[in-house]
């Protein structure tokens, strides 16, 4: 048999009903019939509206409404029927609700097709639990379905031999519009009929208007998290310490906005050049909306280059020599100068943002990223940046010091706050307000993140995470454009989607599809063969990239690639940062030797 729907609710609160499905699906000897379960009557004739409980559909035999009670005890008192031990008495029995359920649906679709006319329309009880051998001019024998007919036979027989004996009975009454020898309904009757009842239909959300409402949700639930901002606003200086997705860098734009708004000079920083190129576009919304600007959004690095120019020893050549310990050590003496400068300056021609544009000296600091910023080569810039300091300044911090410390994972919170943090405090936040619950919840699985989040304040979209399994590169490329494709084709398009690789991105999958048409729609987030490593963010190609380099940005459609082992805690939070990264729709390419692990997150 054919059931629509194919499965049964859980919360329906029918047992009877429950059985009663469970032995239609169970019966293989009618694959032609068609049983439709919980049908609504719109128009009823005697009620606003009316349900069926299920509806038979049976080529050359007719249409069997039947009205199912699960019941275990049973009486009829001076009319009344009294279905349960404490059930309130009803005039109309199980039979006439299944014979009103019956005509209602019979004129309704006679009014719409006439050519069903000649189908025969009957009704029946069934009671799974009770044996019922009440006999009544009400009702024929063979309308009943009983515990005792159940357990003798199929449920597909006893339905049958009911249809049939109603036709008997059809013939034997000489009904005009019934021919006993037309077979009805043929199987494009009943093709007719299931169409007619419960077609078959798909609406679709526009993908700018889907797009749009996304983003306004994301936004509505990070702006909740804004009350972080209001409970701390006396403290001066307060590390906001969360996992991804619970908000960090718009809490840490609203929080420059604040600054700014109070007449301070702020420096805001973060470790990526990506998640700066954003968040630089931001600063320049807000200078437009509040006037000249006082906020300067930079890397730490971009911030020490500015400072050191050209005092600097060494080159960016020099690899991690050069930007861990000779470009801090540059900063931190143009620091020192400047401040040597200041204390000689006349402080009445110095505003805060003369100050700052001047000496590099800020009221305010904020960081974003702190877990990769708070390393100790970078602290004396950070104390010598910010007036009063770190242990006496004004700053805000929102970090992830549990699950992103992909770059130095010898960053202490603690340490930081009992040695450099001037008694700051630290405000936990707990709820995610990017993320889908269903991409949320496998992020932490795979990524081995206990407890997890509070809350995922995002309603469930039914969108669930995918993971793909490669045996080799060739595979994964052709797994790639398969992914990209079947996201084309569900309006994820251009900058919407991110390809991000746990390799550097000369070496990721992505960088492999050189030709039409997804070698000139991908285009890497930064381009390391221009002199400052340009960013492209708004070129309208899909973007790929490292995880490190994506860290801080999302996308609406995220695949994350090239997952080839899972040995470290590094690689378990590296796919925990990658899958977070998406606020819609996520899908993961990973090695085949994992898929048992995978599986069983996914």
């Amino acid at each position: 048999m054919h059931l629509i729907p194919p499965t049964i609710a859980p919360d329906t609160p029918s047992d009877g009903e429950k059985l009663v499905f469970e032995q239609l699906a169970a019966d293989p000897a009618r694959p032609d019939w068609t049983v439709l379960h919980s049908l609504d009557i719109a128009h009823h004739r005697r009620q606003m509206e009316g349900e069926i409980d299920f509806l038979v559909i049976a080529p050359g035999l007719g249409v069997l409404v039947l009205e199912v009670k699960g019941c275990r005890r049973l009486r009829r008192e001076h009319g009344l029927w009294y279905l349960g031990g404490n059930a309130p008495g009803e005039e109309r029995g199980p039979f006439k609700q299944a014979s009103g359920a019956m005509h209602s649906l019979r004129d309704r679709l006679l009014k719409q097709r006439p050519q069903l006319e000649g189908v025969l329309f009957q009704s029946a009880v069934c009671f799974p639990f009770l044996t019922f051998a009440e006999a009544s001019e009400e009702w024929q024998s063979w309308q009943v379905v009983d515990k005792t007919k159940l357990e003798a036979r199929p449920i597909g027989d006893c339905l049958a031999s009911a249809l049939r004996q109603a036709r008997e009975r059809a013939a034997e009454l000489g009904k005009a519009w019934f021919d006993p020898t037309a077979c009805e309904p043929t199987e494009e009757l009943c093709r007719q009929l299931v169409g007619a009842l419960r077609p078959d239909f798909e609406f679709f959300e526009a993908p700018k208007a889907r797009a749009k409402r996304a983003e306004e949700e994301i936004r509505h639930y990070t702006e909740q998290q804004f009350a972080a901002l209001d409970h701390m606003r006396r403290m001066p200086r307060v590390v906001f310490d969360g996992p991804a997705g619970t908000g960090k860098t718009l809490l840490a734009l609203e929080a420059a906005r604040r600054g700014h708004g109070s007449g301070r000079s702020v420096l805001f920083l973060c470790f990526n050049r990506p998640l700066a190129a954003w968040l630089q576009d931001q600063a320049q919304e807000l200078r437009h909306t509040m006037g000249a600007s006082t906020v300067i959004v930079r890397t730490i690095h971009q911030h020490m280059a500015q400072l050191a120019r050209r005092s600097v020893n060494g080159s960016p050549e020099d690899g991690t020599s050069y930007w861990d310990q000779a470009l801090p050590e540059a900063a931190g003496e143009r620091l020192l100068a400047n401040w040597d400068a200041l204390e000689n300056a006349d402080r009445d021609d110095l505003g805060g943002a003369a100050v700052a544009e001047r000496f590099g000296v800020f009221e305010e600091l904020i960081v974003d990223e702190a877990q990769d910023v708070l390393r100790g080569c970078f602290r004396d810039v950070l104390d010598l940046s910010l007036r009063g300091g770190l242990a006496g300044g004004i700053w805000r911090m929102f970090g992830d010091f549990a699950w992103q410390t992909i770059y130095d994972d010898t960053v202490s919170l603690k340490r930081f706050c009992a040695r450099d943090g001037g008694g700051c405090t630290v405000f936990p936040l707990d709820e995610n307000c990017r993320n889908t619950p269903r991409v949320a919840g496998v992020a932490c699985d795979v990524g081995h993140v206990q407890p997890g989040y509070l809350k995922v304040l995002r309603p469930d979209d039914g969108v669930e995470p995918e993971v793909r399994f490669y045996t080799d590169g060739d595979d994964q490329r052709k797994q790639l454009i398969a992914v990209l494709e079947a996201l084309r084709d569900s309006g994820f398009t251009g900058p919407q989607v991110a390809v991000i690789s746990t390799r550097a991105d000369a070496r990721a999958v992505a960088a492999s599809l050189l030709t039409a048409p997804w070698g000139d729609r991908l285009q890497t987030l930064v381009d390391d063969e221009t002199a400052d490593g340009q960013v492209n963010l708004r070129t309208g190609k899909t973007h790929y990239s490292s995880i490190y380099r994506f860290k801080g940005l999302e996308a609406r459609a995220v695949v994350l690639t090239d997952i080839d082992h899972l040995l470290t805690p590094l690689d378990h939070s590296l796919v925990y940062v990658g899958a977070t990264r998406a606020t819609h729709r996520l899908v993961v390419l990973a090695h085949d030797s994992l898929r048992a692990e995978l599986s069983r997150a996914f």
